[in-house]
């Protein structure tokens, strides 16, 4: 179909075979319905194939009577919309199937001649050709009131969106564009354009601006006038600003871009009239700025820091898209030696003579002002007690200046500012933010981020949430980490029927027995305490101002998303407020100046009732039509019904608050493989050194082998091993990244150094002489069936038939077994915590074994038995220590159980036996 501003056109090409009249009279009684519904716009093309011999008159009349739609001949009769007169079409005959596109193609000849000049904009839409997001320009072209033909220019939407994508004009100040309909085009709340891979819903600009009085700017926008106006902006209008301030000035800007339909508007929040900036700084003497190309500029001593081509002299520094001038061209183009050249001689000339490569005029200052943490990196990776623990730090500038220790080479497209540890602090200035574990796209396995804020410089102390944020800090822990701290700080947790956890704002376990035991089933990622833990769940629901469960639209995956908010103001100790006949007694306080919470769990009996209704197919809501506050459900989404041609919503009840962002996907860099073969790697945590469980427990890049490779048996001596060789404490284990060692591959420890080239030489001789034989063999027996089937009738089946076969399908095997063992990490791993199922964005995970029920899975399955009181749990006031830890965090992906590739998963299931 194509649409036109007073008319839209159907071509229909067929040979106009039907069933019968009954078919004929459905068509055209559907045809008078539909287009009475669009006010009878629809003008229909038929194009007749004619066949010999079967294409005959009573097929042409019926072709012909669509396109003129002739329903009176048919006896249909009009709706009552069918007010306006029918637009008639064409019937045309193709007897040559050669002449279908130049044919077809001259559709347009029958819409009225209006000689318009004016181009026609596209909505953004994904290329079929693999472009990305674009939208296309088109304009008619006409000689002496003759229609020629139209010209047409397709647009990259990275380009044609940049300014409006990487505005910075302070903390929450942002811009959007919109079209003549309201249609928004680009929005803070939606993704880069460079990261959308499905067709965006056109959204209406009403749903993300929720600000009072937003009907009056809407209206000036796309009704072309330009206006500024100031605004009050209460505090819960978007999920992104709730946690800045309580309330706030903005003063919105717009104006239309002139010979097009779209209006770009500015908001300026008053919090960032006050900006200060830095003065010219110049980077320090001695020390030099490394860029994170090291496959183009490599350093004297390259390694490998576990699948990442790295150095230890220095940091790296990288440059986002967004500290570029023209971020769109930095993104589309290779960076070569010659550019990495000049942006280094750049940044490290203090004299300011040599000319700027195209940055930004604040990224210099930035460079320099975080030029000295150098220093104190290295210190702490040589003096530290956590060092063994920790897999990098980092820092990232709200401007996109990005520093990691190992100095690492990255993804050009990977955004800081758009990831989840960074807007978790940004979120909550001046608290120590602690992300659910996630997938490590460097090799490292489940980690951990800390991440805090770094406040602008200021001579009255302390900082408070309001001032201005430049930068934020992280680093990244291993997953066992923080359940080892618990464990020394608070001994009680190791003892039977106690367990401790450590959950987030948002309910997400950081820390849990059940995420880090060997051999444990499903994904460690997004696991939600109403998974593990559903009558804590269930209980603090009750606790009035404690947890609030929301709503919010994420418009960018059509879902209305149900999540927990905890109140991280919390103080004192939360205990069961309910008390019925379970056996379970709980202690909840807040980590004081970060986002986390920590909890006991004191579980006296073997069998408890919890009911934590979650679905085990999708992420969908097992109700949504209804949310009581008070009712236990694991976090869930629902459809968000949005009109197509309108943007609106069906449903005015869903008029929710946008969702923020989703975290951006990353990836490694691809590289050369010859760049990193034979280099070492950075750091060797020497595992098999460690003798003791507690030894190796949460180092990085280690594993405590407890389990053999059936997941269940355990091991007669546990000893320490890589990931690669225990993945979870199995041995054998798949790994996420599909690296892992199998367990009838493992080396002996007296033959691992033994010479490699003889050894693999000689067998590789045996293996050829062997193919060799196998090989004349087989011919020899083939040569032979074929003589003793030479007279079976063709119809039957011939041995050589079946060994061929079976060739044919041991090699993709073969294939499929290389590439389990390459060092890639899979593609489910690099894309939103989503994937598409009925939508885009549902997390699923099917669990093996009969243990799994497809229904409430976090129901336990013993509700009638009897239950007998406990004694209260009694906690000591040391367990509730207000001494925050010392460090900061980053966000989640998924996961899968053992034996299993790692797949973007969701846990809806709780296991009682841990």
């Amino acid at each position: 179909m194509f649409v036109f501003t007073d008319a839209m056109i159907i071509l229909y090409i067929s040979s106009g075979h039907t069933s019968g009249p009954e078919e004929v009279k459905t068509v055209m009684n559907t045809i008078v319905d539909k287009n009475a519904q669009l006010n009878n716009k629809v003008i229909i093309m038929t194009y007749a194939l004619v066949e010999d011999g079967k294409t005959g008159l009573d097929e042409l009349a019926f072709l012909r009577d669509m396109a003129e739609q002739n329903s009176n001949k048919y006896q249909v009769i009009p709706s009552q919309l069918d007010t306006q007169p029918r637009k008639k079409g064409i019937m045309t005959v193709l007897n040559i199937i050669s002449n279908l596109p130049s044919t077809v193609g001259r559709f347009y000849s029958i819409l009225p001649n209006n000689m318009s000049v004016d181009p026609v904009f596209s909505l953004p839409y994904i290329d079929r050709i693999g472009s990305g997001l674009i939208m296309t320009i088109t304009q008619a072209c006409y000689y002496n009131n003759r229609l020629l033909g139209i010209v047409g220019i397709d647009l990259n939407m990275g380009d044609v969106l940049e300014d409006i994508t990487y505005f910075e004009e302070g903390e929450l100040s942002y811009a959007f564009m919109i079209d003549d309909q309201g249609y928004t085009l680009q929005h803070p709340t939606l993704p880069r354009p460079c990261f959308v891979n499905n067709q965006p819903m056109h959204a209406d600009i009403g749903h993300f601006e929720q600000v009072p009085n937003f009907v009056d700017i809407r209206q000036s926008m796309i009704s072309g006038e330009s206006g500024r106006v100031k605004i009050e902006i209460p505090q819960n209008i978007t999920v992104s600003l709730q946690n800045k301030v309580e309330k706030s000035m903005a003063f919105y800007t717009w104006k239309k871009i002139e010979m097009t339909p779209y209006s770009v508007c500015i908001v300026l929040v008053e919090q960032d009239f006050d900006m200060r900036h830095l003065r010219h700084i110049s980077v320090p003497t001695g020390d030099k700025v490394v860029y994170h190309r090291l496959d183009i500029l490599p350093t004297e001593n390259l390694c490998m820091h576990l699948k990442q081509l790295a150095t230890t002299e220095s940091n790296t520094m990288m440059l986002s898209a967004g500290s570029f001038t023209a971020p769109f061209e930095h993104l589309s183009q290779d960076e070569t030696k010659r550019m990495v050249q000049h942006y280094m001689a750049y940044l490290n000339d203090n004299t300011r003579l040599i000319a700027n490569p195209g940055l930004k005029p604040a990224i210099k200052n930035d460079v320099a002002a975080t030029s000295g943490i150098d220093k104190h990196w290295k210190n702490q990776v040589e003096n530290s007690d956590i060092r063994d623990y920790v897999v990098r730090r980092y820092v990232a500038t709200t401007n996109g200046v990005y520093r990691v220790y190992p100095g690492t080479l990255m993804d050009k497209s990977m955004d800081p500012t758009k990831q989840a540890w960074y807007s978790r602090a940004m979120d909550s200035p001046g608290q120590v933010t602690m992300s659910a574990p996630y997938l490590d796209v460097g090799g490292a396995g489940y980690i951990i981020t800390l991440s805090h804020s770094v406040f602008e410089g200021s001579d009255s102390l302390p900082h408070s949430s309001s001032d201005r944020v430049v930068a934020v800090m992280g680093i990244d822990f291993t997953i066992g980490f923080f359940y080892k701290l618990i464990l020394e700080m608070f001994p009680l947790c190791s003892e039977e029927n106690i367990r401790c956890f450590i959950l987030d704002d948002r309910g997400y376990l950081v820390a849990h027995p059940g995420l880090i035991e060997a051999g444990g089933r499903g994904p460690v990622e997004q696991t939600h305490l109403t998974h593990k833990e559903p009558l804590v769940a269930n209980d603090i629901l009750n606790h009035a101002g404690f947890v609030l469960k929301k709503l919010c639209n994420g418009y960018n995956d059509r879902t209305v998303q149900r999540f927990y908010h905890f109140n991280s103001s919390f103080h004192g100790i939360l205990t069961n407020l309910v008390h019925g006949e379970h056996c379970s007694k709980y202690e909840i306080t807040h980590i004081p100046g970060s986002n986390s919470f920590l909890g006991v769990v004191n579980q006296t009996c073997e069998d408890i009732t919890a009911f934590c209704p979650c679905s085990m197919v999708d992420r969908l809501c097992l109700n949504c039509h209804r949310m009581e506050q008070t009712e236990c459900e694991c976090p869930c989404e629902c459809s968000l019904e949005l009109d197509q041609c309108s943007g609106h919503l069906k449903n005015h009840e869903e008029r929710n608050p946008s969702c923020s962002i989703p975290t951006e996907p990353m990836k490694l860099p691809i590289i050369d493989p010859d760049i990193g073969t034979g280099l070492k790697q950075c750091f060797d945590p020497k595992c098999h050194q460690r003798q003791t469980k507690q030894e190796c427990f949460g180092v990085l890049d280690c594993e405590w082998c407890e389990l053999d490779s059936d997941g269940k048996t355990p091991l007669p001596k546990q000893y320490c091993a890589t990931q690669r060789v225990c993945y979870g404490g199995v041995v054998g284990a798949f790994t996420p990244y599909a690296d892992q060692i199998a367990a009838d591959e493992k080396i002996p420890a007296v033959i691992q150094s033994a010479p490699v080239g003889p050894v693999a030489g000689g067998i590789m001789g045996c293996i050829l002489v062997l193919g060799l034989i196998m090989y004349v063999y087989r011919q020899h027996v083939q040569r032979l069936r074929r003589q003793e089937f030479s007279h079976t009738p063709e119809t039957s089946v011939r041995m050589s038939h079946l060994d061929n076969e079976r060739d044919q399908d041991e090699d993709p095997a073969d294939e499929h077994g290389t590439i389990c063992h390459t060092n890639i990490i899979i593609a489910t791993i690099e894309h939103q915590p989503h994937i598409e199922h009925r939508r885009q964005n549902a997390r699923m995970w099917r669990g093996g074994g009969a243990e799994s029920d497809h229904g409430y899975s976090t129901m336990t399955p013993h509700e009638d038995s009897e239950y007998v009181e406990p004694e209260p749990l009694s906690v000591e006031k040391s367990l509730i220590d207000p001494q925050p830890p010392p460090q900061t965090v980053l966000p989640s992906l998924s996961s899968t159980g053992c034996h299993q590739l790692q797949a973007p998963v969701q846990v809806h299931m709780v296991d009682l036996t841990c």
